[in-house]
């Protein structure tokens, strides 16, 4: 059976009986397809897999679940939408930072990923090499003065 982060009866205190859907449906297909979701969401900003005491993880794999048997399930094409743009935001402020992932005690967990790409000092410098043939390489002008007025202070002399 594939890694979920909640239970059929989590699943039912939270969003009730659903016409149409079984509980078997709910525990072989919508928890491990909330679990995958969740994972996919937030592994570029914490590490996988979850334990089983973040309420986090299980708030969110419920609500991705449900909204997986929505899109494919019903015609409420509102709900749908308006459930995908909620969870969105929620990974967006847990990843930025802006909101915490918690334990079921309420302990805050730190991400151990970042959701951006961190800067660097050579980010707008082109290769110091390009992929042309060897004879008709070039290096980066910009890096050479770079790097001379690095050595050198503005007054010509040496540091």
């Amino acid at each position: 059976m594939a890694k979920t982060y909640a239970t059929l009866a989590q699943w039912t205190t939270m969003i009730g009986c659903v016409n149409g859907l079984s509980d078997g449906a709910i525990n072989d297909q919508w928890l491990p397809y909330g679990a995958m979701r969740v994972n996919v969401s937030l592994g570029k900003c914490f590490t996988l897999p979850f334990s089983n005491n973040n309420y986090t993880a299980n708030q969110l794999s419920i609500q991705y679940g449900y909204l997986g048997f929505l899109q494919t399930r019903t015609r409420k094409k509102d709900d749908s939408d308006e459930l995908a743009a909620a969870l969105n935001q929620m990974v967006t402020d847990i990843c930025s930072g802006n909101a915490p992932m918690v334990t079921d005690d309420g302990i805050a967990i730190p991400g151990t990923g970042a959701q951006f790409d961190a800067w660097s000092t050579t980010q707008d410098y082109e290769p110091t090499f390009n992929m042309l043939s060897p004879e008709r390489q070039k290096i980066n002008p910009d890096r050479l003065d770079d790097e001379y007025d690095a050595v050198h202070n503005t007054t010509g002399g040496l540091l």
